[in-house]
């Protein structure tokens, strides 16, 4: 009985060695696998707020919120209504450009669970001519925009829709216009944007259980 006893200091110490490396050294948490979205994904999102060629400038910022969540594999990876950021690159009002105007943006970052991520995206182009011409939008880099200008400037409308194709883009629509008119994209427009590189989303890891007091575990032992 007395030899008994005598070990319980001696298990003490150890237990209570035990719970203090423990509570020291918590386990790693497994870090959840990374998820890519790849090239030419689609990136819908609606405007916070107008957008305009007459009151934004170029290199000012727009925000947006997306409107279709991102989905790989059958799981969301960026939920509906997640905040993005892009720029306005160019912003030209009427009258200065052949009568007409040129509004060009693009995506440029969004955040997710507290992490910034940036992107790249295709830029979305509208350029109008005034005088009874037409309006036109695309979506293309900057060498198709100067083909498309110049070919508004001469009322060539197949060089318009050839430089676009030739691009990887179209022309999405024209009508007819009797004066020069500004590009507004009203707060709540729908847009459709494309990355041109990959984004890799890291997700949040999973909650871990609190950890336990040294003294509750000492105390439960008795």
């Amino acid at each position: 009985m007395t030899s008994t006893k005598s070990k319980w200091p001696i298990v003490l110490i150890i237990v209570g060695a035990i719970a203090a490396y423990l509570y020291a050294h918590p386990p790693i948490p497994t870090k959840p696998p990374t998820m890519t979205l790849v090239q030419g994904t689609s990136v819908e999102v609606r405007l916070d707020q107008a957008v305009s060629s007459k009151t934004s400038a170029s290199g000012s910022h727009f925000a947006a919120k997306l409107a279709k969540p991102l989905v790989l594999n059958g799981k969301v990876v960026v939920p509906e209504g997640t905040e993005f950021s892009g720029n306005v690159i160019q912003a030209v009002p009427a009258g200065h450009l052949a009568g007409g105007a040129s509004l060009r943006v693009a995506l440029t970052s969004f955040t997710l669970d507290g992490q910034p991520y940036t992107l790249q995206t295709v830029s979305i182009v509208r350029i109008s001519q005034g005088k009874g011409k037409r309006t036109a939008e695309i979506t293309a880099g900057g060498a198709v925009l100067g083909a498309a200008i110049g070919a508004l400037a001469h009322g060539g409308k197949g060089a318009l829709i050839g430089a676009a194709a030739g691009a990887g883009a179209g022309a999405v629509g024209s009508a007819a216009t009797n004066h020069p008119q500004d590009i507004v994209m009203p707060a709540e427009s729908a847009l459709t944007f494309h990355l041109t590189q990959p984004v890799v989303i890291t997700p949040k890891p999973a909650p871990q259980p609190p950890r336990t007091d040294i003294a509750a575990v000492l105390r439960g032992l008795f």
